[in-house]
């Protein structure tokens, strides 16, 4: 199966993912200087949790290109570290493992994912760059606030808009919204925009936003990081329908929750 292309083809290369990845992860161990501090944007978490929780992400996909399959743990946690290691130079080494199993592979190469429309390696470089760029942002929040931290890439951010918009047409039987029919939202950012219609138990995503009754709009690093909940005046603008708007802001919420 190849990858699934994006919504607005907002999709970077393998070789720009990879090199984000490194820069992030880098600026992330960079900011760590404190690990105590707390995270503004994870509420109950410190940078050690922070760091420890991508340990445990870059150990889960490893295992998962290994096995070639859903892993499993018999006891524990993914993100377990011994109680006298760094956690800082765990990362790095699960990292470098991580780089090294993305590295072996093709974008379109088959890989066991969550995401049943994509099954590749794909997938993988566009979700560990997504999440690395987050707690990036994360980590400096940690650091200097929110209004501190440095803006994701505008290309990258645009790319994880649409991963989040993607996500959204998962069947949404179980979280019924009787309200929801008929309610659109557009969202335009940096050259990019996707219009969202809202019904009851389906969301559907289209590229363009002709005909909205309500707009997101704002720089794409901000429109992302309000869609991952992160705190801080991001400089996005919110117009038209609030039902509307309120409706995509719980359904986002359920992803990111």
């Amino acid at each position: 199966m190849s990858e699934q292309p994006s919504i607005d083809a907002t999709r970077l290369t393998t070789g720009q993912y990879l090199a984000h990845l490194d820069a992030d992860l880098d600026a992330t161990l960079a900011a760590a200087t404190d690990l105590s501090a707390p995270v503004p944007g994870c509420p109950e978490w410190t940078v050690n949790h922070l760091l420890s929780h991508l340990v445990g992400v870059y150990r889960h996909k490893v295992a998962a290109f290994d096995m070639g399959a859903s892993p499993e743990l018999k006891s524990g946690s993914w993100g377990d570290i011994a109680k006298d290691a760094d956690v800082r130079e765990v990362l790095r080494h699960e990292y470098a493992r991580l780089r090294d199993r993305l590295g072996a592979r093709d974008a379109d190469s088959p890989a066991w994912t969550w995401w049943p429309a994509e099954q590749t390696a794909g997938f993988w470089y566009r979700r560990m760059a997504q999440e690395t760029a987050v707690h990036r942002w994360d980590a400096e929040s940690a650091v200097s606030g929110p209004e501190g931290a440095r803006p994701i890439d505008a290309d990258l951010a645009s790319d994880g808009i649409d991963e989040m918009l993607g996500w959204l047409t998962i069947p949404w039987d179980d979280d019924e919204q009787p309200e929801a029919e008929g309610h659109t939202v557009a969202i335009a950012t940096d050259g990019h925009a996707w219009t969202v219609s809202l019904h009851p138990t389906v969301v559907f995503v289209t590229s363009g936003s002709a005909d909205a009754q309500a707009m997101l709009a704002g720089p794409a690093s901000a429109l992302l990081l309000r869609m991952w909940g992160r705190p801080g005046d991001h400089g996005v603008t919110a117009e038209g329908d609030t039902l509307a708007l309120d409706l995509l802001r719980r359904r986002l919420a359920a992803l990111s929750s």
